[in-house]
């Protein structure tokens, strides 16, 4: 992702994700894998189909944040023609070698969610497991649904998977020690409504080997506390209209305003008018 002023705590600083999309990742979340996208890829599906006018076999998709390509992956094997985009070169590098061989393999794209490399091509885009609310400056979210209205064709689908704000900050679990595939990872959380831009919700991860206790290394993840108003509304400015109900998980959930930890929103881009970001 190119690099501008401002997408660091520090000025000048490396953003957060170039140290958490990297080969932690995979250290720290080894249970987002190919199996849970194959619990949740028929739901996804419904819920594009629920939100386009005309959802059919053959469809192109956009997965935006698709990491190791795990949905990507999923969604092709179901016919989907799926274009998986993300920023990190080592996900994309772990997405392709996961991926040959699938009827439909699917095509990976290294790009900036801002400003995305497509025309209005896609009859649905994907944004799974929080992979929105990460920049300094809250105009740049506005800024990314709108490049996802440009590239969506008229009355095609968006699903937008996003923690639910509300009830992060009331559960919010302060620190944890858990194990995966033998590294140790000790997680501290918290919600920063100081720093300019926010709300956000932190996570630090300190990283060691459980057999010797050596350190592997230490990732921070931040995330904009968007609510769910504020999400509806930011959808609706960049001209995808909040379809029906929200649900609480992939597989279609109902959603509780106060219980619920995720909010999944289906939203079709309007077919008439200008968006945001558009040139149509």
């Amino acid at each position: 992702m190119p690099r501008r002023a401002g997408s660091g705590d520090v000025a000048g600083a490396a953003p957060w994700w170039d140290a958490a999309f990297g080969p932690a990742y995979l250290l720290v979340y080894p249970h987002r894998d190919d199996a849970e996208a194959e619990r949740n890829a028929d739901g996804v599906l419904a819920a594009l189909r629920r939100g386009a006018r005309a959802f059919g076999t053959n469809a192109r998709v956009r997965d935006l944040g698709c990491g190791d390509g795990r949905y990507a992956r999923a969604l092709a094997a179901r016919g989907c023609r799926v274009t998986g985009v993300d920023v990190s070169e080592t996900l994309l590098a772990e997405a392709r070698r996961r991926s040959p061989g699938l009827p439909g393999t699917p095509t990976y794209v290294r790009a900036d969610m801002r400003a995305l490399p497509f025309a209005a091509q896609f009859d649905g885009v994907v944004s799974l497991f929080t992979s929105f609310g990460y920049f300094d400056d809250p105009s740049d979210d506005a800024r990314v649904l709108g490049e996802v209205a440009r590239v969506l064709r008229p009355d095609g689908a968006f699903v937008l998977d996003f923690l639910h704000a509300p009830v992060v900050r009331a559960t919010l679990v302060p620190s944890s020690v858990e194990e995966r595939r033998g590294v140790r990872l000790h997680v501290t959380r918290r919600v920063d409504d100081v720093a300019p831009g926010g709300p956000y919700v932190r996570k630090t991860i300190r990283l060691e080997t459980v057999a010797g206790g050596d350190p592997v290394g230490v990732v921070e993840e931040r995330v904009r506390l968007h609510p769910p108003a504020a999400l509806d509304a930011m959808l609706a400015a960049a001209g995808l209209e909040p379809e029906g109900a929200p649900a609480s998980d992939l597989r279609g959930s109902p959603f509780d305003p106060a219980t619920s930890p995720r909010f999944v929103r289906v939203a079709r881009r309007v077919a008439t008018g200008r968006t945001r970001g558009s040139g149509t």
